[in-house]
């Protein structure tokens, strides 16, 4: 080997020897480093998970049959009418979710003050039918979108109606109240405006089946006797614990 060759070749030892010196200390130093910055860490998706305390306002609105009968012959027997109620209504509810994954499952009662009510008059009777307050226990289902959800809800129904009769014929008007219970089936949607406010707007109908009350006072022997349904639309706010 030449001594052109030999310096060549012991050059090129030399330059390797100090690059793999240097290459740790380029390593150390962040300057001279091109790895990628770490991830932003992602986003929390909403849970739906506790406790919750609202208020709701809305409208409701129902068609019934109403027929007063009576078992003295009198003129008003077999008297039907189909009359609505419409009401607007307010109250409070408060209900639990759990979620897992994105089912969320929960309870949910509700109390509502209204104002709903008809007059019906037959030959020597009038008959009005008022409705002050109703409530609900239910269950309810949902699929969850981070922090919009869509739902749907059942259960339990309970209102009290009111009946004040006068015939023409009595010494004094009479007032019956009669409680009962049916049953509700609706579907609503919740966004949660933020970790604690939640919005909602909710649809349910209401079902309470066949109403029947008889007159015990002046008006005794009559019978009055319905079959209520009642469609209801509500917005609500709620407190998310």
């Amino acid at each position: 080997m030449t001594m052109h060759r030999k310096a060549v070749l012991a050059g090129l030892i030399l330059a390797c020897g100090s690059y793999l010196a240097a290459a740790p200390a380029f390593a150390a130093d962040p300057s001279s480093s091109r790895l990628l910055p770490p991830a932003p860490a992602l986003p929390a998706f909403y849970s739906w998970t506790g406790l919750y305390l609202g208020v709701q306002a809305g409208y409701a609105w129902g068609r019934d049959r109403t027929t007063l009968s009576d078992t003295f012959g009198r003129a008003f027997n077999g008297a039907a009418f189909r009359q609505s109620s419409d009401s607007a209504l307010g109250g409070g509810h408060a209900g639990f979710n759990y979620q897992t994954g994105s089912l969320v499952f929960g309870i949910e009662g509700d109390v509502e003050a209204l104002d709903g009510g008809e007059t019906l008059i037959a030959p020597g009777i009038s008959a009005r039918v008022t409705r002050d307050w109703q409530a609900s226990l239910r269950g309810r289902a949902g699929f969850a979108l981070n922090r919009f959800m869509i739902y749907a809800t059942g259960g339990a129904a309970f209102t009290e109606f009111g009946y004040h009769l006068v015939g023409a014929a009595a010494a004094a008007p009479e007032t019956l109240d009669r409680s009962r219970t049916g049953w509700t089936a609706g579907a609503g949607v919740s966004f949660a405006y933020t970790d604690n406010l939640i919005l909602g707007a909710e649809y349910r109908y209401a079902d309470f089946g066949k109403v029947g009350q008889a007159a015990r006072g002046p008006l005794l022997g009559l019978k009055v006797r319905q079959e209520p349904t009642f469609h209801t639309l509500r917005a609500s706010l709620a407190y998310k614990f």
